[in-house]
């Protein structure tokens, strides 16, 4: 893991491309990480292994314990079943393939290939297991974190949440006995706020502006400008685009720009994406999340869990979930059930007014699934009808008609779908989707959650700040969902503000949030900021129109975006990709667009000037947005000294650098 200060240092500037390399999780469940295990390895384990391999095992086969990861790490008679100095040779991976009729899991029959090369990917990986040892593994009647708390207990719902943020921070902090960064300074700040609200960097002028105001509530102030600016729109809709959707679908980022540029509440969203309804214009779009998923229904429950709930109950498609002893088979299938009667038609997604689900119990039984939210509460409805044969032929015809005409099926008369908003937000069930949603929202500005991993929101992952995480539930909940609220509270605290800097031994576990945690720039917060960067400072003339300076910078903006497909969407931890490191050092796009000498590049302005420390110092603001060190100020100036016969090339080099950087590529 890197630490900052990650300052720009000259080591021969050509040789400055990414210096630091950190570890990367990809957003789509990658090997190493809690989703994968839950969707693709745990239920393997519940299904073949935890018979004879598990605390619920009648009689333990071997000595050994597959259930949790010091079982896996310890192993039973031949020895551990995974090694972590080699993984490849685990015991675990050569019982699966079945070389030795001595050493065979299962007994019987081999897994599929396909399944097999999970698990080794997963061991490769780490094998990465929640922490559920045989001693922590909780009890059967334990109650969720969230029913230990009382509502009295906390802080005053009129508390400032800037406040509440910090007085539980601060408490943490102390029962720790940790110390705290500073605060971030002005410049840093200006830069991190803009980057998480507008997604950019600020120009020159902007960080010159804020850095020499002194009113106490300037930021406030910053705050309150960024968040009422057109930017501020365009950024969140992209975000959550692809917290919901990762960036696809026809029409939804249409549908979200409406819905978050009106300031429309997020219980609403949620009910309008769930029940797809789009016979108005301002829904129009919303049915983009249910049309990418209607094809596997497994796949849809899974990710309203997960994106809505904060919670992946994959897990509990095969057997009761080992985390969760309150989540059945009954949970998973419950939850299924609201959408089983979804389904494609053409480009629309219908839903029928007939159609139940049925699984198999893990003692082989053979079950209705009744409608269940995560909470356990079945859910009422009325009886399904049955369909005559003369019905069903009818009703094909008329699918089949409509699919033809490219139009939408008829209406259900009754719609499973739309009694899930009802059920999950009802008074004393809204829990899970608020949680969820500040717990997302706390993990974008934070770079950490107050619950991790974020699909692991259930009741005995304890938060690194349960009160805090209750109180900001409620308070959401009290104000109708409102995100913008919900961000402007969370990026005012103190805790927010902190360096990111850390020089004082080890560096605090990121729970505490005693120092702030470096995050990867998106692609598209990398491409809008490369423009910004490269644009000279007079191209944002601060005498024009309000108006006029909001369509500049949308126009700047746009065209950073075609950087964006060329770069990976960071996850957990993030590492630059080769792709990555060689678009910047060879495509010869990078010098045609940013660091050409036409228009209004800043490469143009900084030829102009006659002194080289004026040249670095105004290269370094406009992409770094602070001033330059000393230390950086020399080098940066004898380098261009060095190279007084090919000034331009020099001044190119320098910009390139500096875009290049760790600094430049991270929001510190």
């Amino acid at each position: 893991m890197f630490l900052l200060p990650m300052k720009f240092v000259v080591a021969g500037l050509a040789g400055a491309l990414f210096a630091v390399a950190l570890p990367v999780e990809a957003a789509s469940s990658p090997p190493g990480s809690t989703t994968f295990f839950e969707e693709k390895i745990r239920p393997v384990l519940a299904d073949q292994c935890f018979k004879c391999h598990s605390a619920r095992s009648t009689k333990l086969k071997g000595g050994l314990r597959l259930d949790h990861r010091e079982g896996l790490l310890k192993g039973g008679e031949n020895g551990p079943a995974i090694s972590a100095a080699k993984p490849e040779d685990s015991l675990l991976l050569k019982s699966l393939r079945h070389p030795d009729k001595d050493l065979r899991m299962p007994p019987d029959a081999p897994l599929s290939d396909e399944v097999i090369a999970n698990f080794e990917k997963w061991v490769k990986a780490g094998a990465a297991f929640p922490e559920t040892t045989a001693s922590t593994a909780p009890a059967k009647d334990a109650k969720p974190w969230w029913d230990t708390l009382a509502d009295k207990d906390l802080l005053p719902a009129d508390r400032p949440m800037a406040q509440v943020v910090d007085h539980y921070i601060a408490a943490k902090l102390t029962q720790a006995k940790a110390k705290t960064a500073p605060a971030a300074s002005d410049a840093n700040f200006i830069r991190r706020l803009t980057l998480d609200l507008v997604g950019r960097i600020p120009t020159t002028a902007e960080v010159r502006a804020y850095v020499a105001a002194t009113e106490p509530d300037k930021a406030a102030r910053l705050v309150d400008r960024l968040m009422s600016s057109p930017g501020f729109v365009r950024h969140q809709v992209t975000e959550f685009e692809w917290l919901l959707n990762e960036g696809q679908g026809t029409g939804f980022r249409e549908y979200l720009t409406r819905a978050i540029g009106e300031g429309r509440r997020w219980d609403r969203v949620f009910k309008e994406v769930i029940t797809g309804d789009t016979a108005t214009p301002e829904t129009q779009g919303a049915d983009a999340f249910l049309r990418a998923r209607a094809k596997d229904l497994d796949k849809l429950v899974t990710d309203v869990s997960v994106r809505f709930f904060g919670v992946n109950i994959s897990c509990a498609q095969c057997h009761d979930h080992p985390l969760v002893p309150a989540w059945k088979q009954d949970h998973y299938y419950g939850m299924k059930s609201f959408f089983s009667r979804t389904f494609e038609h053409g480009d629309f997604v219908a839903e029928r007014d007939y159609g139940t689900i049925s699984f198999k119990t893990t003692a082989g039984e053979t079950k209705e699934a009744r409608l269940m939210f995560l909470s356990g509460e079945a859910v009422s409805e009325p009886p399904t009808p049955e369909l005559t044969e003369a019905q069903k032929k009818e009703e094909k015809k008329l699918l089949e008609e409509t699919k033809k005409n490219k139009q939408p099926a008829p209406a259900p008369k009754f719609s499973r779908r739309a009694l899930l908003p009802e059920a999950s937000l009802k008074p004393g069930h809204e829990g899970y989707f608020a949680r969820a949603l500040v717990n997302q929202v706390w993990l974008r500005l934070y770079g950490h959650g107050l619950v991790m991993p974020v699909d692991q929101m259930h009741g005995q992952n304890l938060p690194n700040h349960p009160e805090l995480l209750q109180w900001l539930a409620r308070d959401l909940v009290q104000h109708d969902y409102d995100i913008r609220r919900l961000m402007r509270g969370l990026v005012l605290s103190a805790a927010y503000a902190r360096s990111s800097q850390w020089s004082d031994g080890a560096r605090p576990d990121p729970g505490l949030f005693a120092v702030a945690q470096p995050r990867a720039l998106t692609p598209q917060q990398v491409g809008a900021s490369l423009q910004f960067a490269v644009t000279g400072p007079d191209a944002f003339k601060s005498t024009a129109k309000p108006e006029e300076q909001a369509k500049f910078i949308e126009q700047v903006e746009r065209t950073g975006q075609g950087w964006a497909s060329s770069l990976e969407r960071p996850g957990d931890d993030f590492q630059v990709g080769v792709d990555e490191a060689l678009l910047f050092s060879n495509n010869d796009r990078i010098q045609r667009e940013l660091l050409s000498l036409s228009g209004d590049r800043l490469l143009k302005v900084l030829l102009d000037l006659k002194d080289n420390r004026e040249l670095a110092t105004a290269a370094v603001w406009n992409v770094l947005s602070r001033a330059p060190e000393p230390r950086e100020l020399q080098a940066i100036v004898t380098y261009l000294d060095q190279r007084t016969d090919r000034p331009t090339e020099a001044a190119r080099q320098v910009v390139w650098s500096l875009l290049t950087s760790t600094e430049f590529r991270f929001n510190h």
